[in-house]
């Protein structure tokens, strides 16, 4: 482990033992004892040693993980729940022992695993502050000179007096993260807690965690919010079923989450994929779009990346502006239209498409599915089919150059005939068919008219607004 390395972790696993029923826990190692007081020549160990592993079997939730944490990086690491991300924290924490592997860690570590973990709930804030900050290392006085502070960020008032357990999770969080991020660490672990702030202590907890990063620090940050990762990580670490799948850019890791994602519920769709003959199946011919080109583009090969599973291929695109024409500048607050066709490849379910719009830092600024404007699709569409779409937008954005992305999705049918679709109902049963990303590029200018103003709004976007002026005659003295 050499001086700028804060955790090295080498071909580390974890096993649980799950018992076959509650009195296994007292007698298997009754028997494991025995059986290690008799030696057997025998390959499976003496009878006694079998049957001490005929009552458990082992959980493996990790699985031969090495990694290199450097000073000052900061590491996001994802997965779905179960996947080990917990359990390697908590390893790195120092409250967990694997089964085999070794993990060194070089510095203080505070880490935030669960909410109210290191807290005593009968004792009062101020009472905790004190108590975590000497469990991590610091004196009372060193505590007194940092409690303002401490204090100030937790902005709970005088809940700062109040016992604990009569906080919300919120009120919690923020005590807990004050209190970890104010005694100095070499190493903050952050695992999912900030979820439960609001979107105020959420931004200062990010710009205390960047502080933190300049000044040497090694951030673990465990989230399922992947913007975030993307955001505030420079490198990913993916789990998937205790071992480790991808570590390396954030962005690409979290590209690598959503492919993994996607394949189980393939799998799953797959079971139960619609044929041909299914009702709606050879519905892909709608009546037609208003103001479809005659002829679209060729999506350019080797331009951007193409991700999917090989159920459809995107075959024309075509941008254009309100009059029809094909287009790469357009003015602020003008109409793009996006035309866009795929081939079926593979009997599906209901398909929509989407567009994104991403400026030149590939951040989405503008993201929205067909299904959104009301617009859809059949149940069923069958292999060999063609599928358009023509997605108009107003572009109330900033005035700068922007990218492309075109994809086609899938939803099973029957989500489409519940009364209500939530945002996690789609994120759950979604399945992405094609991505293809960077497709196309255009540019945003500003409008030719001068008066009363060329701009037609500050910042990235513009948001639908209305305004109102009154101006009231001086008061009669």
């Amino acid at each position: 482990m050499n001086d700028n390395s804060a955790v090295s972790i080498d071909r580390l696993s974890k096993a649980y033992r799950i018992w076959e029923r509650p009195a296994s826990r007292i007698t298997a190692p009754l028997w494991e004892s025995l059986g290690n007081l008799l030696p057997s020549p025998e390959p499976n160990g003496n009878w006694f040693t079998r049957r001490a592993a005929g009552q458990y079997r082992d959980f493996w939730a990790l699985r031969d993980i090495s990694l290199e944490i450097s000073r000052g990086e900061s590491i996001g690491i994802i997965g779905r729940n179960g996947s080990g991300k917990s359990t390697l924290l908590q390893i790195i924490a120092g409250t967990l022992r694997p089964t085999t592997g070794i993990a060194h860690v070089n510095g203080r570590v505070a880490a935030l695993l669960e909410l109210g973990s290191g807290f005593n709930p009968d004792f009062t804030g101020r009472e905790n502050v004190y108590l975590n900050a000497a469990v991590l290392g610091l004196t009372r006085q060193e505590v007194d000179e940092r409690f303002d502070q401490i204090a100030g960020f937790a902005d709970i008032g005088d809940f700062i007096n109040q016992p604990v357990k009569t906080y919300s999770s919120g009120m919690f969080v923020r005590l807990a993260f004050a209190v970890q991020t104010a005694v100095d660490p070499q190493i903050l672990i952050v695992d999912e807690a900030l979820s439960v702030g609001d979107i105020f202590f959420q931004q200062r907890c990010y710009e205390r965690m960047g502080q933190l990063v300049d000044r040497g620090v090694s951030i673990i940050l465990a989230s399922h919010d992947l913007a975030a990762i993307q955001r505030f990580c420079s490198r990913t670490i993916v789990l998937q079923n205790g071992r480790m799948k991808f570590n390396g850019d954030a962005t690409e890791g979290t590209k690598v989450y959503v492919h993994l994602e996607q394949l189980e519920r393939e799998a799953s769709f797959a079971k139960s994929a619609p044929t041909a003959n299914s009702p709606d199946a050879n519905m892909a011919e709608k009546a037609s779009i208003e103001g479809w080109p005659v002829k679209l583009s060729a999506p350019p090969e080797g331009k951007g990346k193409t991700l999917g599973n090989g159920w459809a291929r995107c075959t024309g695109l075509a941008v254009c502006n309100h009059h029809g024409e094909e287009a790469h500048l357009f003015r602020q607050g003008t109409t793009m239209s996006v035309f866009y066709e795929f081939e079926i490849l593979h009997d599906m379910e209901y398909c929509i498409g989407c567009v994104t719009i991403r400026d030149k830092t590939t951040q989405p600024i503008h993201s929205k599915i067909t299904l959104q404007d009301g617009a859809q699709s059949p149940e069923c569409i069958s292999k060999n089919s063609r599928l358009r779409f023509r997605q108009d937008i107003d572009l109330n954005i900033a005035c700068e150059d922007y990218t492309l992305d075109i994809s086609l999705d899938m939803l099973p049918a029957s989500l489409l005939r519940q009364p209500g679709i939530s945002y996690e109902d789609y994120l759950r049963s979604e399945l992405r068919i094609c991505e293809r990303h960077g497709i196309a590029s255009f540019s945003v200018r500003l409008r030719n008219e001068t008066s009363p103003f060329q701009l037609l709004h500050f910042g990235m976007t513009g948001l639908p607004s209305r305004s109102y002026v009154q101006a009231l005659p001086p008061a009669a003295s």
